[in-house]
């Protein structure tokens, strides 16, 4: 008997419903006991939900609605922080958006740590590997589990090794970068940024650039087009990025030839170079050369695509990050004038004439370190995130009305954490939270700040690239900075609120209206032309908060001056720096302004060349004229930098001390009233510490004047210094310069400093420069000490444990903490004396006006005349015309009362005193 087809197909569709039906049940049951099996786990551990997102409309679509308006604006991230500023201080909300699962908005840093450390296993990354899997494959961004950890641990040994590599790696690069701005002007840094860092990730990653700074000028059409490529490849992940997880709608034709066209690419290389041989395991690889990161990671890749894939992955993350670290910063320097200063200051000091930073020297910067740290907090390259719960699981606080209950995060349910919104809560980083203010990573204020700051992510996830990143970033603006003298905003330029600009979010967080700056570049003088004059080392810093907004470079904490000068044939920085390190004792930060931060140091250049063979032109100036230079430069620095009244200490080597003699006995006699300001070099100077300084001159400046008239004899030189002359052994200009100088040493501390070492003097053999008895001569209340250098070392300490920079340190020091009193109390008895002499000048001008008068129809008149005759000597303001009043006679009826002058404190014995006169 057939059963009919019929009843057949009935009975197999019947068991396929049932079939279905026991499964759909099989699910719901499951998933009703798992919803249940959850909600006894909350209860447990006294979970609650976060306050929720309000919404007007159903499903949220009003929210919806809000963030495609502020997206396309350029202001999303500026919406998400006005609504989570109305969750403070629990700073978490949670929502339901469409059909999507709830998703929880944690900002607390408690729930950060649950989510990238604590409960790391818990959360995975949802759909992410198949949004990015058209360019990246199967690579450390997109893995999990066992092959995340394969990966991650083969990569990190090699970041590792980069660590303890030199930054001349970037060099090249930088130097590119520096050529595309050669011509000054505005332009837009922010693109630059860019090929800067996929130039220096490729020379990395690859073994070789694609050198897209060289763009236009030398660079091949296969890396062009790789870059192009590698561009439009990135830009369609962002977009899957955002339709996740309807991210398979986007994939253009475009799209895909340009993955295609990246991973041909890196795969020709690879074969090119040979890397996934057979015997490539097998063989010792050459661990140096360009191409050796490379060639570590093939030799623990199993295939070509993976090689290709682990590539692409560390070139994706960090690319495009370094790059907007870098606008953004100059972004925020460039609008932050007062921090931009600091900065160019802190680079000088520390690095002085030298081009290529060390990572020694970067530790050696850390208002750097603060300006780059506040940049990230302002600024994350990768501002939101999000991970997917693979198990029921909870976040340690921010449920329940008070915001101090765990939450339970059910499994496929979402959590998003923002580090640009985090940084913005003013219950975490304080009322300025929004503000760019670097100081605060200095105070100590930020010292306990933890999970509320991760701009490189954090836990087993921490980022691998962070120490390349930062030190590419770094000797970037170090280089920039030494390069161009003026990198400042320019005219017309907008200047918003931080956060309120324009911005672009793809994979990273950039500006969509660019870093546009307006640039000067150091002009380029050769290595032998030297720059006379003061320049300034080292500067101590104010750190209140208002002083960002205060253009003017005048800062309080400004203590005292410290003035270098050299000697014969030195130069106003390389007499004081070590030649191997290029380290200056007056500026690097563990030197001098360790132990005296609040001082100014300067040093003061002048040609002191005595033979064109080895140096310039011979200087044609002689001792005294450099002292007068020396004071006019000096004064009016101090008035510029409002530093007029700060006590002064001189360090001077070798010929510099006599300079200095000259220029304070020269300052003492300025004390007319138009040429006070220069009195005040004299009056505010406390110490001089003199290092190798012939005070009674020496026999080696006698032998080379009598070299340097045989060599002009001989046509060898073409003049003669001097500078030489003045030096030789008991020379009358040495004996003038002391007797000028003895009068008044009585005023400053002084300390004498002699070489022990003898110097190599090729055909004369080893011998000191200047004998102890010159250099320490033998005075009352002075200090003296020998220092275990010769003549040119004496003043070049490699070490500020070595016992001479010590012993600098120890007098520097005390005479620093010594100086504000006494130069106090000096410049008050100073002006009196400057009164009383002025008063004198006014005695004999009268005497003078009165025999001129005599005889003359119009007699003198004592009270008009001297007041004319004190206005004239300054000790007076002219009189009002208003307040004069006149007798019968039209003459003056009285002495109008005196206008105290600037340096004039006690107008009460002023006036005494000029009253004296009259009745005289």
């Amino acid at each position: 008997m057939k059963v009919p087809i019929s009843a057949t197909t009935s009975s197999i569709t019947l068991a396929v419903l049932a079939l279905l039906g026991v499964v759909v049940l099989h699910r719901v049951l499951k998933a009703i006991l798992e919803y249940h099996a959850d909600a006894a786990y909350g209860r447990r551990h006294g979970c609650q939900l976060p306050p929720e997102l309000s919404k007007r409309w159903p499903l949220g679509i009003d929210r919806i609605v809000d963030l495609w308006k502020s997206n396309a604006d350029g202001h999303l991230l500026a919406f998400l922080c006005s609504i989570a500023k109305d969750y403070e201080p629990g700073n978490n909300l949670c929502q339901y958006l469409l059909v999507g699962p709830r998703a929880y908005h944690v900002l607390h840093p408690k729930n950060v740590e649950a989510l990238l450390s604590t409960n790391f296993k818990d959360y995975g990354f949802g759909c992410r590997p198949d949004v990015f899997a058209p360019l990246l494959g199967k690579g450390i961004f997109t893995q999990e589990g066992a092959a995340w950890k394969r990966s991650r641990e083969l990569l990190r040994k090699q970041f590792v090794r980069i660590q303890y590599q030199n930054l001349e790696c970037f060099d090249e690069h930088v130097s590119n970068l520096v050529s595309c701005l050669s011509s000054g002007g505005t332009i837009d840094l922010q693109p630059l940024f860019f090929n800067l860092t996929m130039d220096a990730a490729t020379a990395l990653l690859f073994g070789r650039s694609v050198y897209s700074l060289r763009a236009g000028i030398d660079q091949d059409t296969e890396n062009r087009k790789f870059a192009e490529n590698f561009n439009i490849a990135q830009e369609g992940l962002a977009k899957r990025f955002r339709l996740a997880p309807f991210h398979f709608v986007y994939n253009p034709k475009s799209f895909k030839e340009a993955c295609r066209s990246v991973h041909e690419f890196v795969e020709s290389y690879i074969r090119e170079a040979g890397l996934m041989k057979d015997e490539l395991g097998g063989e010792k690889q050459d661990e140096g050369g360009a191409s050796w990161f490379i060639r570590q990671v093939a030799q623990q890749s199993a295939s070509e695509v993976e090689l290709r894939d682990q590539l692409l992955n560390v070139l994706l993350a960090g690319r495009d990050t370094t790059a907007c670290c870098l606008s953004w910063t100059f972004r925020l320097l460039v609008r932050h004038p007062a921090a931009m200063d600091r900065l160019r200051r802190e680079v000088a000091a520390v690095m002085g004439e030298q081009v290529v930073a060390t990572r020694e020297q970067i530790r050696k910067m850390p208002f750097l370190a603060c300006v780059v740290k506040e940049s990230l907090r302002l600024y994350p390259p990768v501002p939101l995130n999000n991970r997917e719960a693979v198990k029921t699981t909870i976040l340690p606080t921010g449920g329940g009305p008070d915001g101090r209950s765990p939450i339970m995060v059910r499994k496929g349910e979402l959590v998003v954490f923002s580090q640009y919104v985090n940084t913005r809560m003013k219950s975490l980083f304080g009322e300025d939270a929004c503000n760019f203010r670097p100081e605060r990573w200095e105070t100590g204020e930020l010292d306990d700040i933890g999970w509320a700051y991760f701009p490189f992510n954090g836990g087993p996830r921490q980022c691998l690239g962070e120490d390349f990143a930062l030190m590419e970033i770094s000797y970037t603006i170090i280089r920039l900075l030494q390069t161009f003298p003026v990198i400042a905003l320019p005219e017309g330029e907008t200047v918003e609120p931080v956060g309120t600009e324009r911005q672009t979010l793809t994979l990273v967080l950039s500006s969509a209206d660019g870093c546009r700056t307006r640039s000067t570049r150091k002009s380029s003088a050769p290595d032998n032309v030297k720059v006379y004059g003061i320049k300034e080392l080292y500067r101590p810093l104010h750190t209140e908060p208002q002083l960002e907004q205060v253009p003017l470079l005048i800062y309080m904490d400004v203590k005292m001056g410290i003035v270098a000068v050299h000697g014969l044939n030195g130069d106003a920085h390389r007499t004081w720096t070590v030649k191997e390190r290029k380290t200056s004792w007056l500026s690097d930060p563990e030197f001098l302004p360790r132990h005296i931060p609040h001082a100014r140091v300067l040093t003061w250049g002048y040609n002191a060349s005595f033979s064109s063979i080895i140096g310039d032109d011979p200087s044609q100036d002689r001792i005294h004229h450099h002292a007068h230079t020396l004071v006019a430069n000096l004064a009016a620095d101090r008035r510029l930098a409002g530093t007029a009244d700060k006590p002064i200490i001189f360090i001077c080597h070798s010929l510099g001390g006599i300079i200095v003699k000259r220029a304070l006995s020269y300052a003492q006699t300025r004390t007319g009233h138009k040429v006070a300001h220069d009195y005040s070099i004299f009056s505010c100077t406390y110490g001089i510490l003199f290092f190798g300084t012939p005070h009674h001159g020496s026999e080696k400046a006698t032998w080379l004047s009598y070299l340097m008239k045989t060599g002009a004899m001989a046509g060898l030189t073409r003049s003669k210094s001097d500078l030489v002359r003045a030096l030789e052994y008991e020379s009358e200009t040495l004996q003038n310069i002391t007797d000028y100088f003895v009068p008044i040493m009585r005023h400053f501390r002084i300390y004498y400093f002699w070489e022990q070492r003898k110097t190599d003097l090729k055909v004369m053999g080893h011998d000191y420069i200047v004998s102890q008895e010159s250099a320490a001569p033998t005075h009352d209340e002075t200090e003296r000490a020998g220092i275990n250098a010769d003549h040119s070392g004496m003043v070049k300490f490699e070490d500020p444990s070595g016992q001479g920079f010590r012993m600098a340190a120890d007098a520097l020091l005390r005479y620093a903490a010594e100086a504000p009193a006494a130069i106090g109390r000096r410049r008050e008895e100073a002006e009196g004396t400057l009164l009383q002499r002025r008063a004198s000048e006014v005695t004999v001008t009268l005497a003078e006006m009165s025999k001129t008068n005599r005889g003359s129809d119009d007699p003198f008149t004592w009270p008009g005349d001297l007041r004319r005759a004190m206005t004239s000597l300054g000790v007076v303001s002219s009189p009002v015309a208003s307040g004069s009043t006149t007798n019968g006679n039209g003459k003056r009826a009285a002495l109008e009362s005196p206008v105290k002058s600037p340096i004039t404190r006690n107008a009460g014995t002023f006036n005494s005193y000029s009253s004296t006169i009259v009745e005289e």
